[in-house]
């Protein structure tokens, strides 16, 4: 049996919580995109379409996903303030119990962060948040 893609549901998800995170909103705002244009307003968060692999076990059909979340800071002398920015990234996701459109959340959960400087100059931050997931549906 083929997998079931159920990442839009996912995607729209996570892209909900993390609109709705109290400890994201004073970050972030609702600068929580899955497409940017050059003059966004910094800080936001960019969340990528989800990898996506077929999902099988137990009764269940789904996917297994990659979920990637950006996070983007201007005006840090240091990696403090992104290192928090993806803290409460990873706080809000891991392990959280979100409802889908469709299907069910079996589990989410942080795989690592990294960051990186930004090309714009000193004080310009992009982190990376990795987070593995599986979307199913009980057949």
């Amino acid at each position: 049996m083929a997998g079931l893609d159920l990442s839009s549901h996912l995607l729209r998800a996570v892209r909900t919580r993390l609109l709705a995170d109290p400890a994201l909103r004073p970050l972030v705002g609702d600068r929580v995109r899955e497409a940017v244009s050059a003059r966004e307003e910094w800080p936001f968060l960019r969340v990528d379409p989800p990898e996506v692999g077929p999902y099988e076990a137990q009764g269940w059909r789904g996917c297994a996903c990659r979920l990637t979340v950006h996070a983007f800071l201007r005006g840090a002398r240091d990696l403090r303030p992104v290192q928090e920015l993806l803290a409460a990234v990873a706080a809000a996701l891991d392990e959280a119990d979100l409802a889908l459109g469709r299907g069910e959340l079996l589990w989410l959960s942080h795989e690592r962060s990294l960051v990186l400087p930004e090309p714009l100059g000193p004080g310009s931050w992009h982190g990376v948040a990795r987070f593995g997931a599986v979307a199913a549906e009980a057949f």
